[in-house]
């Protein structure tokens, strides 16, 4: 009996230690994930409609920190901003872009664009599709 109470105690303790380590682990995967010129900021979505709210949801996936709003002295913060594009003329392909920007320069410090077709037909799919090429 007393080896079940000394192997719990020990089992206890490795849990203690090996749970901030996985932590850390995995917050430093998430981080290596991101490109270099996105390190360090958090993106601001304002999520007021579908789209938004799922290009929120894929960033926070990919280990990005996102906010709702600017907050002032908070560090690096980089804007959302998404559109659609199609050229003139009939069976044009149509093209989601989405663009990080400085909120202190207004600099573009990230951009991806991905055309719209059956794989990227919902939102999650376009958002999942728009944040792996901004953070491949």
């Amino acid at each position: 009996m007393g080896g079940a109470v000394g192997g719990g105690a020990t089992h206890s303790a490795m849990t203690r230690v090996v749970a901030p380590i996985c932590t850390f682990l995995l917050i430093g995967c998430a981080t290596h994930r991101l490109p270099a010129e996105l390190r360090g900021y958090a993106i601001v979505v304002e999520e007021r409609d579908p789209q938004s709210v799922e290009l929120a949801r894929a960033l926070r996936e990919r280990g990005v920190k996102v906010r709702a709003r600017v907050r002032g002295g908070s560090g690096r913060t980089a804007a959302l901003f998404y559109f659609t594009y199609s050229d003139p003329g009939p069976g044009q392909p149509t093209w989601f872009h989405v663009r990080l920007a400085d909120t202190r320069s207004g600099a573009i410090v990230s951009a991806a664009t991905v055309q719209l077709d059956s794989t990227t037909s919902t939102q999650r799919a376009r958002a999942v599709a728009a944040v792996r090429a901004l953070a491949p």
